[in-house]
């Protein structure tokens, strides 16, 4: 399987996330799951914090963020949501929802977190376009939906980019909460400020420290970097788009001094940890197959469901529910109709003669003027 991250579908344009997500799966990756699913699950959890938190607190679920505090890591300990990132959260997902059935999991993006345990294979943007331009599957050449398929669902519910919950969610806590996203260049002195202050706050500083998972990738400028992964997502789902109900630890351990933070200062460098070869050194197609031993999951039934309805659900061989996935439209083509020949069909009894409603009309106005005129010659 294939996590795309956020700085990957935004390397692609002008390509659309569904033309990725083709081309990905032309190159040979059973699926293709977005890294927002990862998002989705953070977000839930700090918002189920919030809800019985009395003081702002702080969204620490990029390593960049972990990085920059620390050195302050004791002091504001109480304050912080540490949490894994979403690339990591949306792999321990996957590993949880399809237990028992072993997974071959590679995240292609930047997110130094990637290193972790539970992701097989790290590709960096780069290594991820030169190897579908090789298999001759660029994404610009696919088609922009899917045809007679139910993709992973890409919408979101609680979440923005980057794992923190949205504005609208947090309004409906039962205590609001506002969130502040920090933009200045010294974030702790902002950071500490925002701390003094006596209301209810969520504060994110992963923008100005540059979260590709945000958005920020290139010059693309960090008030602007979410707003521009939220233009190339589908509208917002109007429930959740994976099952919170799984045991997963999202919890991270509080940032401390001289803790080993496997990341890059570069985000477009080559990822620091990679455990299989370069794609340049892959073998031919089997290779990037991941779970070529693991045998497919049936499809559900072809039901006909609406869009704003209930989403369908997936279930594994065991009985177990699977992630929600997003109802694709379907192209028919002109050439699979049949004309119909009902209407030309003789009827096949007697049809009483019907006259229109209009004849009827005009005949009872010959008959009011004609009774007129009689009365009026009576009268003389």
């Amino acid at each position: 399987m294939l996590i795309l991250g956020t700085d990957a579908v935004l390397a692609a344009a002008p390509a659309t996330a569904v033309q990725l997500a083709h081309a990905c799966i032309g190159a040979g990756f059973q699926a293709v799951i977005p890294a927002s699913w990862g998002d989705e699950l953070i977000a839930s959890r700090a918002m189920d914090r919030l809800r019985v938190a009395d003081a702002s607190l702080v969204q620490c679920s990029c390593p960049y963020v972990a990085r920059r505090l620390a050195t302050h890591g004791d002091s504001i300990a109480p304050l912080l949501l540490s949490f894994v990132s979403p690339p990591v959260a949306t792999a321990q997902y996957l590993r949880a929802a399809y237990a028992p059935t072993s997974l071959r999991i590679t995240y292609a993006g930047g997110c130094p977190s990637a290193a972790n345990e539970s992701i097989d294979v790290w590709w960096s943007v780069d290594e991820l376009m030169s190897t579908l331009a090789e298999r001759g599957v660029p994404a610009s050449t696919q088609p922009t939906e899917f045809d007679s398929v139910i993709p992973p669902d890409r919408r979101r519910y609680f979440s923005d980019p980057g794992g923190v919950p949205s504005r609208s969610a947090l309004r409906h806590l039962p205590t609001p909460v506002e969130l502040v996203e920090l933009q200045g260049g010294d974030v702790v002195i902002d950071l500490a400020q925002q701390l003094l202050s006596t209301s209810r706050t969520l504060i994110d500083l992963a923008l100005p420290l540059g979260c590709c998972c945000s958005g920020v990738v290139g010059p693309v400028s960090a008030e602007v970097a979410r707003a521009r992964v939220r233009e190339q997502e589908p509208p917002r789902a109007l429930s959740p788009v994976v099952d919170h109900t799984l045991r997963i630890a999202l919890d991270a351990p509080v940032p401390q001094t001289g803790q080993p933070i496997r990341a890059t200062d570069d985000q477009s460098a080559a990822p620091a940890v990679t455990r299989t070869p370069r794609p340049a050194e892959m073998t031919p197609e089997p290779a990037l197959i991941a779970v070529d031993a693991v045998p497919r999951r049936r499809s559900p039934p072809g039901l006909v469901r609406p869009v704003l309805g209930t989403m369908p659900l997936r279930r594994s061989e065991a009985g177990r529910q699977l992630p929600r996935a997003y109802v694709a439209r379907r192209r028919s083509s002109p050439r699979g109709f049949r004309e119909s020949n009902v209407r030309r069909e003789a009827p096949s009894g007697p049809v009483s003669e019907r006259r229109p409603a209009w004849l009827w009309v005009a005949v009872a106005g010959v008959g009011v003027g004609l009774g007129i005129a009689l009365l009026l010659l009576l009268a003389r």
